[in-house]
C-alpha cells in the first residue's frame, strides 16, 4: 500500500479509531478464551493435552498466514484482506462456540488463525498513512489497541462466564467483529504492490515453511508432556524442523519475487530487535499463564476478581505508554537504551516483590505489583518498537512487521509450554517436600489436625485429613508461582545487564 497521507484532521482521528478496533480483535478473543481455558475443556470434553492442539492449529495457520500476507494483500487489497479476514475470524468463532468435541473446537481455532493473522500486521501499516505528529499519535493508539484490547479479554471473559456459558467467549467477539467492519472502510483499498518485486513464492519452497512450522508447533506442543518421559521424539522434532527450515530458506533465496525485500531486513538493528520482542512477548505470556493459577488455584480468588487483577497490568500499561509518548514529544527525548534498562529494571522489581507474596495477600497488594508488570511492558515494548524500524526501508516495512508478528506467535506458543514445563516440574518437587510432613507421626502435622478438629467439629477424620490435602496442594502450587517470579528476577536482571552492554539500541 502507498503511503497516501491524511490532509483532514477528522479523517486522521477516524483512522486512528478504525487501526485500534481491527488491531484489539485478537488480543480481546485471545484473552477471553486463555481466562476460560478450564471451563472450556470441560464443554467439549477436552484433556488439557487435547486443548493445547488447538494453540497449536491456531498458531500453526496464523505464522502460515503471515508469511503470505504480502502475497494476500497484492490480490485482496489491504481493505478487502481484513474484510476477508473478519469474515473467516467469525466464522471460526462460530464453530468453536458449536463445538461439542475437541476436533470441532480445533478446526475452528485453525480457522480463527486464518483470519486473525491480518489484524495487527494490516492495522499497523495503516498507521504509516498518517504525518508528522499525527504518525506518533496514531503510534501511540496502535500501542493502546494492544492493552486495552488484553485487559477487556479477562474482563469480558469474567463477565461472560459469571452470567453465561463459556460459548459466550465466541459469541460475544461478534459484535467487535461487526464494528470492525464497519471500521475498515476507512482503510485504504490500495494493495501494496511494487512491481519490481512482487510477492512470488515457488510451491515447494512454502511445503517446506509449513513442515517447519508444524514440527516446530508440534514440538512445542508436545513439550509439557514429553519432556520428561519422552525427550528423543522432542529432540527428532527438533532436528526435523531445523533441516526443514533450512531447505525452505535456500529454496526461497532461489524463487522468492520479492526476495531484495526479506534481504534488506538483514541487518543488525532489525535481527537485535527481533531478539528483544521475543523476550518480551515470552514475558507476556508466561505471566499471562501463571496469574491465573496464582490468583485463583494459590490465592483463592474468585472469577470476578481474578478478571480484574489480570486485567490492571495492561490497563496501568496505557498510562505509562502515554507518559513515555510525552516523554518523546518533549524537548529532552530519551534514549533507547535508557528507557529499555527502565523497563528491564521494572520487570525485576515485579519479580522481586512478587515473589514475596504469601497466602494472605490482598487484592490491594497484587494489583499494586502488577502495575510495575504493565510498566514493564509498555516502557520496554515501546523503545524496541522504535529500535526495530528505524532503519528500514518503507518498500520492506510490510515485510518487515510480518516477520515480527511470526516472532510473536512462536514466542506465545514456546512461552506457554515452557512455563508449563517448569510449574509442573516445581510442583512436584514442592508437593514431595511438604508431602514429607504429611505424616501421623509427625508432632507437627498431629497438632495441625488437632487443631482443624478444634475449628472443625463436626468434621471428621476423613473430611480433616482432606482438607489438609487442599492446603498441602494450595501450598505447593503457590511456592511453584513464587519460584517462576524468583526467576523472572533474575532474567530480568540479566536483561538489564546486556542491554548496558550493546551499543545498537542508544
Amino acid at each position: 500500500m502507498s503511503d497516501l497521507p491524511l490532509a483532514r484532521p477528522n479523517a486522521s482521528r477516524l483512522l486512528v479509531l478504525c487501526i485500534m478496533s481491527v488491531a484489539s480483535i485478537e488480543f480481546i478473543q485471545n484473552g477471553m478464551l486463555n481466562f476460560a481455558a478450564a471451563y472450556v475443556m470441560g464443554g467439549i470434553g477436552a484433556a488439557p493435552e487435547e486443548f493445547s492442539y488447538a494453540s497449536m492449529a491456531y498458531a500453526i495457520c496464523a505464522v502460515i498466514a503471515l508469511f503470505n500476507h504480502r502475497w494476500c494483500t497484492e490480490r485482496f487489497g489491504a481493505r478487502g484482506l481484513i474484510r476477508v479476514s473478519l469474515l473467516l475470524f467469525a466464522a471460526g468463532a462460530m464453530l468453536c462456540g458449536l463445538a461439542q468435541t475437541p476436533l470441532a473446537f480445533i478446526f475452528g481455532r485453525a480457522v480463527q488463525g486464518v483470519g486473525g493473522a491480518s489484524f495487527f500486521v494490516g492495522a499497523r501499516v495503516q498507521v504509516n498513512r498518517l504525518e508528522g505528529k499525527t504518525r506518533m499519535i496514531g503510534l501511540l493508539f496502535f500501542g493502546y489497541a494492544l492493552m486495552v484490547g488484553s485487559a477487556l479479554g479477562p474482563l469480558f471473559g469474567a463477565l461472560l462466564l459469571h452470567h453465561g456459558s463459556w460459548r459466550w467467549i465466541f459469541w460475544g467477539i461478534m459484535p467487535w467483529l461487526a464494528l470492525a467492519a464497519l471500521a475498515s472502510s476507512a482503510f485504504s483499498a490500495e494493495p501494496d504492490i511494487d512491481p519490481a518485486s512482487p510477492a512470488r513464492y515457488h510451491p515447494r519452497a512454502f511445503i517446506w515453511l509449513v513442515v517447519a512450522v508444524m514440527l516446530a508447533q508440534y514440538l512445542i506442543q508436545q513439550t509439557p508432556y514429553d519432556f520428561f518421559s519422552h525427550p528423543e521424539v522432542l529432540l527428532f522434532c527438533l532436528a526435523m524442523s531445523v533441516i526443514a527450515a533450512i531447505v525452505f530458506m535456500r529454496r526461497h533465496v532461489k524463487s522468492a519475487g520479492d526476495l531484495d525485500k526479506w534481504l534488506h531486513l538483514a541487518h543488525r538493528r532489525y535481527l537485535f530487535g527481533l531478539v528483544f520482542y521475543f523476550v518480551c512477548y515470552c514475558f507476556v505470556a508466561a505471566n499471562n499463564y501463571i496469574m491465573p493459577v496464582l490468583v485463583q488455584q494459590a490465592l483463592g480468588f474468585d472469577v470476578p476478581t481474578t478478571g480484574i487483577l489480570l486485567s490492571v497490568s495492561f490497563l496501568a500499561g496505557i498510562v505509562f505508554a502515554s507518559i513515555y509518548a510525552r516523554l518523546l514529544l518533549s524537548p529532552r527525548v530519551p534514549g533507547l537504551k535508557a528507557a529499555m534498562l527502565v523497563g528491564t529494571l521494572m520487570l525485576a522489581g515485579y519479580g522481586l516483590m512478587m515473589s514475596g507474596l504469601n497466602g494472605t495477600a490482598s487484592f490491594g497488594r497484587v494489583a499494586g505489583i502488577l502495575v510495575l508488570n504493565g510498566a514493564f511492558l509498555s516502557v520496554f515494548i515501546s523503545a524496541v518498537a522504535q529500535g526495530t524500524f528505524r532503519q528500514v526501508d518503507p518498500s520492506a516495512f510490510t515485510h518487515a512487521y510480518q516477520t515480527k508478528n511470526i516472532v510473536r506467535q512462536m514466542a506465545i506458543s514456546g512461552a506457554v509450554a515452557l512455563s508449563t514445563v517448569f510449574l509442573q516440574a516445581r510442583n512436584a518437587l514442592h508437593f514431595n517436600r511438604l508431602g514429607e510432613q504429611f505424616s501421623v507421626y509427625n508432632p507437627i502435622f498431629s497438632d495441625t489436625v488437632a487443631q482443624v478438629h478444634q475449628s472443625l467439629p463436626q468434621a471428621d477424620t476423613n473430611q480433616v485429613f482432606s482438607t489438609l490435602f487442599s492446603e498441602l496442594v494450595r501450598q505447593s502450587m503457590m511456592l511453584s508461582c513464587l519460584d517462576f517470579f524468583r526467576l523472572e528476577l533474575w532474567v530480568g536482571l540479566a536483561l538489564a545487564v546486556l542491554i548496558a552492554a550493546q551499543k545498537t539500541f542508544r
